[in-house]
């Protein structure tokens, strides 16, 4: 239901205010698992004039995870769209071991699409979905059949059906996006000549909150994305920062600084109370929750240089979690609650690294380029980032064990400070 919102939110936010569509992402896999599932996708048949098929929104996806070696479409034997068309041997013969069929078909204006997942070694059904759409949803909804598809084979939820948002500069103009989990059908949600730092969503997908600019002032605002309304935290004239849900979207926790003191707080976005979470002389900022909501994870340098801290959600208990390093921040707490993902400096370059909630088992996932801003997909097998290529900065993704990436990049701009829908 969240999702099918979604689509609805985004068509009337761009209708309310006639913002052009942006340039879409291109996704480049950069790293695969050796031992990637081979699996075909025939056709599902015609969807969208204009816009990428269901089948080969799917067969993107699946490649993308790094998980699913997707034969090309031109070794098929075939072409099924039901059950009753799938003569396993054929499929056996041109190397697939997973076969996913199914079809589009039109439905009282809008589509309806189901989907067949077979083992073919066995000849066994995993799975079969049927979903209704719009013409609007359609790409969307293709995305929910590679989800179905993932989940048959890996147990796991499927990271697809999501949206991202991130911040994209060009020239002197700032924009916050919101697309698809591909980077399909970018959509402005502010632009401006003001910097736009930290998006993160609530967790209910409804709402963006942000830090831009405001007479001069850092300032965070929390943004209805189906009616444009935006909510100021915090009392007019501070200066805060780095914005974190709480897992019940009922109150964010940020940073504030004020008389050279940047201290951690939590504010109710119903009554608009705050508590004050941290109170010493050293910066504490970068604030993320724990999915049970019992831990708040940050940064903090009253050791001498930026190191990773866990406190209680009322600001007791307050221990050190990363050790290894002089420096160490942008934590982001696994929605999962298995890793903590954070950026790691390791010889001259800050890395994406993983750990383990208590601070153990650090692991680096990519020390190319200078990276930023990590995110999770909701089943927290695959976390967003920025970083740098060629000179530009571009977005990424790598899976939480480090053996699959890609890159999101567009010519358009400079893409950064990605965070990735639940």
């Amino acid at each position: 239901m969240a999702k099918r919102f979604w689509a609805l939110a985004l068509f009337l936010l761009a209708s309310v205010y006639v913002l052009p569509a942006e340039a879409a992402l291109t996704v480049e896999i950069t790293k695969s698992v050796a031992s990637a599932l081979p699996i075909a996708i025939p056709s599902f048949g015609p969807g969208v004039p204009g816009q990428p098929s269901v089948a080969d929104v799917v067969r993107n996806d699946l490649r993308h995870s790094g998980l699913f070696r997707v034969i090309e479409p031109a070794g098929y034997p075939s072409d099924p769209r039901a059950p009753g068309d799938v003569k396993a041997a054929q499929w056996t013969a041109v190397g697939a071991t997973g076969l996913a069929v199914g079809s589009v078909q039109p439905l009282n204006g809008g589509y309806a699409v189901t989907v067949y997942v077979y083992n073919v070694s066995t000849g066994q059904e995993l799975t079969a979905r049927r979903f209704t759409c719009s013409a609007a949803e359609l790409h969307m909804t293709a995305h929910h059949v590679a989800d179905v598809i993932y989940q048959a084979f890996t147990g796991k939820p499927g990271p697809f059906a999501s949206r991202i948002a991130y911040v994209r500069q060009t020239g002197n103009t700032y924009e916050l996006l919101v697309a698809e989990s591909d980077g399909w059908n970018p959509h402005p949600i502010v632009r401006g000549i003001m910097p736009v730092f930290s998006p993160v969503w609530s967790p209910n997908n409804h709402r963006l909150a942000y830090v831009t600019y405001a007479n001069a002032r850092a300032i965070i605002y929390v943004q209805n994305l189906a009616t444009g309304q935006r909510q100021a935290i915090a009392p007019g004239g501070e200066i805060v920062s780095a914005p974190a849900f709480s897992p019940n979207g009922q109150e964010i926790a940020y940073a504030r600084s004020s008389g050279g003191r940047t201290e951690l707080y939590v504010a109710n976005l119903q009554t608009g109370q705050r508590r004050q979470l941290t109170n010493d002389d050293a910066i504490n900022t970068s604030p993320t929750w724990a999915p049970n909501g019992s831990q708040i994870v940050f940064v903090s340098d009253r050791a001498g240089g930026p190191q990773i801290y866990a406190m209680n959600a009322n600001g007791g208990d307050i221990h050190r979690l990363s050790y290894s390093g002089g420096y160490n921040a942008g934590p982001e707490y696994s929605p999962t609650g298995n890793a903590i993902a954070f950026i790691h400096r390791t010889d001259g370059v800050y890395a994406l690294a993983v750990m383990n909630p208590d601070g153990s088992g650090i692991r680096v996932l990519d020390a190319q380029g200078n990276c930023d801003h990590p995110s999770f997909a909701g089943n927290g097998q695959m976390i967003l980032y920025g970083t740098h290529r060629g000179g530009r900065k571009v977005l990424a993704e790598v899976s939480l064990d480090g053996k699959t990436m890609a890159i999101l990049h567009s010519d358009a701009g400079q893409d950064s400070q990605p965070a990735w829908s639940r």
